[in-house]
This record gives structure tokens, sequence and C-alpha cells, in this order.
């Protein structure tokens, strides 16, 4: 047995032509390997240099300041306290409606309070009633007003007719005329709204903090239809 494993391992096998250069063929294969890789290179920087131009021609988009949303605030705690006695059924329908209205006029504010409406007329003028609310805004300040609801005994012996007013104005005091025909005026610390139907709405600052509301929010406090005198 080892004379045959001998001779075999003596055994020169002839091998046909290959018809190529092995080493030749691995130079080439690792010549296109690199110039693959390098291929592949160049492109990622191209793209990633695209994508920079792209980028940087962009441009950015800012919202003008004065269409920028307006900035958000969490809801207002509002409490009620409890009146001194048995609201009428006017009482609690008037209140009812300022406690909707409160959070929208009001959407800075942290906390509310509010005294629901009262008849305040009493003989003289048996159909005005009054709330009084106070707030603290956004930034910490506290703000108070008296809104009352008045019908027309209470505007004839009270306010006195439309054109009489900022008559005898000291400071500012200007007539902003709706689009129902009724007017709104506005002076220091207040605006009164001089409805169609001889009834009025008034809402007098009474607290130190500044103003309690804007012009915009002013009317449309003054001039809401919810508040009823009858």
């Amino acid at each position: 047995m080892n004379d045959l494993e001998t001779e075999l391992r003596q055994v020169a096998f002839s091998e046909p032509p290959l018809g190529f250069d092995p080493d030749d063929v691995a130079t080439k294969a690792a010549k296109r390997h690199r110039n693959r890789r390098a291929t592949i290179a160049t492109v990622g920087v191209t793209l990633a240099l695209a994508g920079a131009a792209v980028v940087a021609m962009t441009p950015l988009t800012r919202t003008p300041a004065a269409t920028q949303e307006p900035p958000t605030y969490l809801p207002a705690e509002v409490i009620v306290k409890q009146p001194p006695r048995e609201q009428s059924w006017l009482e609690k329908l008037n209140t009812e409606h300022l406690l909707r209205e409160l959070p929208v006029l009001l959407g800075g504010a942290r906390k509310i309070v509010v005294d629901g409406f009262l008849d305040v007329g009493g003989v003289l003028r048996p159909d005005e009633m009054s709330a009084t609310v106070a707030f603290v805004d956004h930034e910490g300040k506290g703000h108070s007003f008296t809104l009352a609801a008045m019908g027309p005994v209470t505007v004839a012996k009270n306010l006195g007719p439309l054109y009489q007013a900022c008559q005898h104005a000291t400071g500012r005091c200007d007539k902003v005329p709706q689009p129902d025909g009724s007017t709104v005026v506005i002076e220091e610390g207040g605006a009164v709204h001089y409805r169609v139907d001889a009834t009025a709405v008034e809402m007098t600052e009474t607290g130190e903090g500044g103003p309690a509301l804007d012009d915009q929010h002013l009317i449309a406090l003054v001039t809401e239809r919810g508040f009823r005198t009858s």
C-alpha cells in the first residue's frame, strides 16, 4: 500500500490550458473593485452637495407678525361666588350667558371670579341688574369691572339720551356705530352700548390694573345680545 501511495504522489497530472493568466485576472478584478468604490464615493459626494445646495437655496418661510396665530393659553379657572340671595330667572339667565362668554372674551386670563347678576335698580330703576367680574391676566395683573344690563327706565333716568353722550367728557369719548344701527360709546374706563330698543349694556372698570379689555373685546362684551333686562 505504501508503494502505491508513493507512486500516486509521483504521478504528474497534466492540466488543460486555462487560456488566461490568473495573476492578470486578479489584478484587473482588484482594479475594477477600486474603480467601483471610487465611483460610489463620487456619487455620494455629489448627492450630498446637491442636497446641501437645495437646502441652501430654499428660502426660510417666516410668518409675518401681522398674520401670526395668537398665543394659546390653558383654560382659565372660573369661580362663581354664591349670591347673597336667590337669583330670579332673569338674573340666572344673564349670569349663565356671562359665564359662557367670559372664557372667550378673556382668553388670556388665568383665573376669573364672577359675582352673578343681581337686581340693583330698586324702586326707581326696576329694570337694572349688575354683575361684577374680576380676573388675572396671563401676565399676572389683576383687573375688575362691573357689567350692567339696563332697561328703558334706567336708560332714561340714569344714562340720558345718546346725543348727550360725550358732551361733558374730559377724556376720551368715542361713538362707534354698529351694523344694526346701535352705537357703542367708549370712554376712559368703560363703554356703553345704546341698543336700538332703548335698552343698554354698560361696562365700567373698577380695578387699578390698567385697561381690562381692548376696544375690540370691549365692544364684543357690551354688544352681546344675550344680556336681557326683561
